[in-house]
């Protein structure tokens, strides 16, 4: 557990300004791509065995990779008072994070320490817990503090039964769990390293939540992940509903370790690249920042003329086959003008229509022939894919880092 605290002493204005400048520095960027008529490019194209999609040995260690490192469960706004509660089950374990009377943030698995019923099935704002099953109680703390029948339990150690803490940490708006009893402390900062800095003007902290959903799909989460990655899909695959706004196959990265901010450009700046750059308009676009290894934040705006925040989380489901999405959209603070929150909700609905019915379908057709694929097939990924290229090595990467010793020995010998 880590207190909620702001990061930095920065006012309003500071964070609007910071904000404006990184924004136009990615604008900047991408009218420089498009007066030269490029995009950015690895050195040379990469070759994936659909093994990386299909093999059942590899998708148990991505599983266990996911419990062993920080995700980003949600932002600050989804438990903004003390006594809210969210139930995250992603992971494998379901995970019961809330916000208690200090105002700290505290995540336990959402286990009864009695006979492992679950204790919270609907997340209320109420300051105690009680599991269904025998009515065991607990505080925000976790602390056992309602035993039924206690004279059944005469030797109970009740303070080494209280809820199974998992570690939790909150920075900037953005709660990271840990799915291991067992894990290290999260310090959020190091993991995102210069991306901190990055994410921090965004002001997620005072986002407020407009609507999540939940997206099952058949295909395995990397391939669903790879369509994130690139635009080089966008002329044919949403020539009807993206293609009309942004650019096809054209892209600025700014990798950050293992983490990405990349921008696609707007059609309607094609325009702007024979003007001077004082004479440009208002810019609300901040393009898309992927937080490693499974987090895509779109910011941008939306038809309302207003900024939203979109992030789409993918997670390896129980079979290689099997992806789920948690899709949810925000109103960031600065957008404060009188436009209902409805307008985000619908916004969220159209985005996740768009994903589910162009590039999940083409996913589960695709993960499909791998299963099905000659075995000396291997995808290509072109050099204009570079960020689908640059995720594949650092994904290979934190799996080698997350193997066992022995496995290391072994393969070595091998």
């Amino acid at each position: 557990m880590i207190d909620s605290h702001s990061p930095s002493a920065a006012s309003d204005e500071d964070w609007g300004e910071r904000r404006r400048a990184s924004h136009d520095d990615l604008r900047r960027a991408l009218i420089g791509r498009i007066r030269d008529s490029r995009t950015d490019l690895a050195s040379a194209t990469m070759e994936i065995d659909p093994a990386e999609y299909i093999d059942p040995a590899r998708h148990l260690r991505e599983r266990d990779a996911f419990r062993r490192i920080p995700i980003l469960a949600c932002l600050s706004g989804d438990i903004p008072a003390p006594g809210d509660k969210l139930l995250f089950d992603a992971l494998g374990p379901e995970i019961l994070i809330l916000r208690d009377e200090d105002n700290i943030v505290r995540a336990f698995l959402n286990i009864c320490p009695h006979r492992a019923a679950r204790v919270v099935t609907n997340c209320d704002s109420r300051k105690r817990m009680t599991c269904r099953f025998h009515g065991w109680t607990f505080d925000l703390k976790g602390r056992l503090i309602g035993l039924p029948g206690k004279e059944g339990f005469p030797d109970l150690d009740r303070a080494g039964r209280g809820l199974i803490p998992v570690p939790v940490a909150e920075w900037a708006g953005m709660i990271f769990v840990r799915a291991d009893p067992d894990g290290a402390p999260i310090d959020v900062r190091a993991h995102l390293g210069a991306f901190a800095d990055e994410l921090q003007h965004l002001e997620l902290g005072s986002a407020l939540p407009a609507k999540h959903s939940k997206v099952e799909t058949r295909t395995n989460w990397k391939y669903a992940w790879d369509t994130y990655c690139e635009s080089y899909h966008f002329a044919t695959l949403h020539a009807t509903t993206v293609a009309p706004l942004l650019m096809s196959n054209v892209m600025a990265l700014t990798p950050f370790g293992r983490h990405a901010r990349m921008g696609f450009p707007r059609k309607n700046w094609q325009a702007l690249s024979a003007q001077r750059e004082q004479d440009w308009p208002a810019n609300d676009y901040g393009g898309n920042y992927f937080i490693f290894p499974n987090i895509n934040l779109n910011v941008s705006a939306g038809p309302n003329g207003e900024m939203f925040y979109g992030f789409y989380h993918l997670y390896p489901g129980e079979e290689t086959g099997q992806t789920v999405t948690r899709m949810a959209t925000y109103r960031p603070a600065h957008a404060n003008g009188p436009q209902p929150i409805s307008d985000w909700s619908d916004l969220h609905d159209f985005i996740e229509g768009v994903v589910v019915t162009e590039d999940y379908s083409v996913s589960e057709e695709g993960y499909g022939n791998l299963v099905h694929a000659p075995a000396n097939f291997r995808s290509l990924v072109g050099a204009n894919e570079i960020l689908v290229q640059k995720w594949h090595d650092d994904w290979n990467a934190q799996l080698e880092e997350l193997r066992p010793p022995e496995e290391i020995g072994s393969a070595s010998v091998e």
